[in-house]
């Protein structure tokens, strides 16, 4: 009996092979040559038309689940389901102040209308446009009309009007003609007919709690071919626009991302105020900076999303909740932390915070941060829960690594080594830093630097040093707080704290260039020892103190077999960690060491002409290991040295896993040669 033919295997060639093993099989085509024969031309035929459906159906199957399907529409009409619209393009959004300047100071009011616009400082040789969203007026002041915080949009302001009709589009869906639509700043209105001028402004849905057969609200959705649409209820959930109706449509037409940044604005058109005066002579000055610009969602970012959506159903109640709906909102964000006010020291109940890192700058504006808080947050929180956007605080990492390497394992040279391990670290800073809830491993990064070229690189050894970087009051005493949020390492007379260099006066008024340096504790030693477990049976001991100081030393007092007490005989020095061992011919004795002190001392310093340090003060705050908090106080600096005119300060951490927290972020700047050393040595051979 003949064989079935195999239908697994669907690709062109073991399909044919698959069709002339059967026939093959037959006894009418015993001996038979397929291959020389018009037959093997049917055969072919026979093997695209299977391949073709084979495939056909199998991408059929992809397209049917969100998980698999490859096309926009397919992913689109799957995140319908779920209730989810992905989101457009978002126009970055600038803050400035705009004066307007009279020749007279008769009292009158100006207004900015919708749509005015300024021209942008050129980005890429590229000028943006920007404009107002909303007519906004003020009074004269003096001569001059003063907006405080007007908020301008990148994009060209177009409206649309579309005649409905009944017969030729029933459902009344309006197709957006533009791709780069920015679908937030959508305005519908509605006029009943081509001869009726009464026109309804029509609000976007958004909750259907709200909404009912008489509620004027127009609906969104991403068409078949990308392009949005807009559309109106049926007398059920939302009205029903009357046949012969005029729907208008004005929204922005963005570049998204393009003109993030921008910093540098001029009025393109005069204005007048309601005395009739024309005005021309303005004065621009930038509040914040463009931002808060994307691009449309893509397909991945839809596929997350979308059954985020589902999920979270449009509430902010968990954590989980918070950062899905952030992200779909406001797409231009990189990282985002949050955590409840529970978690804070001291606990602040009845409060969420939140951080952002954006894709295109290391901090979001107060503006933006507010209009966060406003238009996104505040109208899904639960009321009483109120949310504060906190800044992101970077915690830096200061490698310096050394090399053992054979150079007769490699043709490559010192400087090319170095620059691949450099390439290395950063492409771990890439993989596993930069975000928020990271975790810094050295034995992770260890790896990395020894896969450079596992031939030459014998073996590598890497210090890790921690810095934060503050903006210092100038000119002014000032109280600072450096939260590292991890333990730290005490500090010796070769490895402790020490800050960049700035300016200030020693107690007779000169002007010194100096820094922050811990304090050596030369004198922290064992304090004393305390008896967990006396133990039994013991007519001699041994105490042994081990940890990283010297010297510390210490005898057991023995009564009945038990130790009763252990007295110092030497406190020893450099202590931050010790334990104790018993040893003798008893059992079972345990105790603890307690060390001076977990809390150094910080001082200012200059060096003199003859490099001899000098002190300034010689008690100006503190550091304490443990939480890795530092106090500096009444602190007058008169100027940085750094270029970005910040305050580094730098120290060891007592682990090699860093873990951030909350609002830290763990990265390496690669633009600070501090931040990557690399020393090589070749073995001796």
């Amino acid at each position: 009996m003949a064989d079935r033919l195999r239908v697994t295997e669907l690709d062109f060639d073991t399909i044919k092979n698959n069709l002339k093993s059967f026939l093959q099989q037959q006894s009418q085509f015993t001996d038979y040559d397929f291959d020389g024969s018009g037959l093997s031309v049917l055969l072919d035929v026979l093997a695209y038309n299977t391949h073709y459906n084979a495939y056909y159906l199998n991408m059929v199957a992809n397209e049917a689940f969100l998980d698999t399907a490859l096309l926009r529409d397919s992913v689109v009409s799957h995140a319908k389901s779920f209730g989810y619209t992905p989101y457009s393009q978002k126009s970055p959004i600038a803050t400035i102040k705009f004066t307007a300047n009279s020749s007279s100071s008769d009292a009158s009011t100006l207004t900015i209308p919708e749509g005015y616009s300024f021209l942008a400082n050129q980005i890429d040789g590229v000028a943006y446009n920007f404009v107002v969203l909303d007519d906004t007026t003020v009074t004269k002041a003096n001569s001059q009309f003063v907006f405080e915080k007007l908020n301008i949009y990148e994009g060209q302001l177009v409206t649309y009007n579309f005649s409905h009709s009944e017969q030729t589009n029933p459902k009344q869906v309006f197709t957006l003609p533009d791709s780069g639509v920015d679908t937030t700043t959508i305005k519908v209105s509605v006029t009943e007919s081509s001869s009726n001028s009464a026109t309804t402004t029509y609000s976007r849905f958004t909750e259907l709690l709200d909404v009912s057969s008489t509620s004027e609200v127009f609906f969104l959705q991403e068409g078949r071919n990308g392009l949005f649409q807009i559309y109106f209820g049926q007398d059920i959930i939302g009205k029903k626009i009357p046949d012969g109706a005029v729907v208008s449509v004005t929204y922005l037409v963005s570049n998204g991302t393009a003109a993030q940044k921008a910093n540098g604005f001029v009025a393109r058109q005069a204005l007048t105020d309601t005395l009739g005066e024309s005005i021309t002579d303005f004065t621009v000055d930038v509040v914040d900076n463009a931002a808060g610009g994307a691009l449309r969602e893509s397909v991945d970012e839809i596929k997350f999303s979308a059954p985020l959506q589902y999920v979270t159903q449009n509430r902010l109640v968990t954590k989980k909740d918070y950062e899905s709906y952030i992200r779909r909102n406001y797409p231009s964000i990189d990282s985002l932390s949050i955590w409840g006010g529970e978690d804070e020291d001291p606990p602040i109940y009845g409060k969420v915070l939140i951080s952002l890192k954006p894709k295109t700058n290391y901090y979001i504006s107060d503006t933006e941060k507010q209009r966060i808080i406003d238009e996104i947050i505040k109208p899904k929180a639960i009321l009483s829960i109120d949310a504060e956007i906190r800044d992101p605080e970077f915690l830096y990492i200061l490698l310096d690594t050394s090399i053992k390497y054979d150079p007769k394992k490699t043709t490559a040279s010192i400087t090319t080594l170095q620059n691949q391990i450099r390439n290395a670290i950063l492409l771990y800073r890439n993989t596993n830093l930069n975000k928020f809830n990271s975790t810094f491993s050295l034995s992770r990064l260890q790896d990395a630097i020894d896969g450079v070229d596992t031939n030459a690189i014998v073996g590598s050894e890497t210090a890790v040093r921690l810095q934060r970087r503050i903006t210092p009051t100038l000119s002014t005493a000032t109280n600072y707080t450096i939260n590292f949020n991890v333990p730290l390492h005490r500090g010796t007379v070769t490895n402790k704290l020490t800050s960049s260099q700035f300016r200030t006066a020693d107690a007779t008024g000169v002007i010194r260039t100096a820094l922050i340096e811990e304090v050596p504790q030369s004198f922290t030693g064992i304090a004393s020892i305390e008896v967990l477990n006396s133990g039994y049976g013991y007519t001699s001991a041994i105490v042994t103190i081990s940890g990283d100081g010297i010297g510390a030393t210490a005898e057991a007092v023995i009564q009945s077999g038990r130790i009763i007490s252990i007295r110092m005989t030497n406190r020893g020095a450099d202590y931050s960690r010790a334990t104790v061992t018993i040893t003798g011919n008893g059992f079972s004795a345990s105790a603890n060491p307690v060390i001076d002190s977990r809390v150094g001392t910080l001082r200012v310093i200059y060096f003199d002409v003859n490099a001899n340090r000098q002190i300034i003060n010689n008690n100006v705050g503190t550091i304490n290991y443990d939480t890795g908090v530092v106090e500096i106080n009444d602190l007058n600096i008169l100027s940085v040295l750094t270029a970005d005119r910040l305050l580094y300060f730098s120290i060891e951490a007592e682990e090699t896993i860093i873990e951030s927290t909350r609002n830290t972020i763990l990265t390496i700047d690669e633009t600070d040669t501090a931040s990557i050393i690399t020393q090589i040595e070749s073995i001796r051979t």
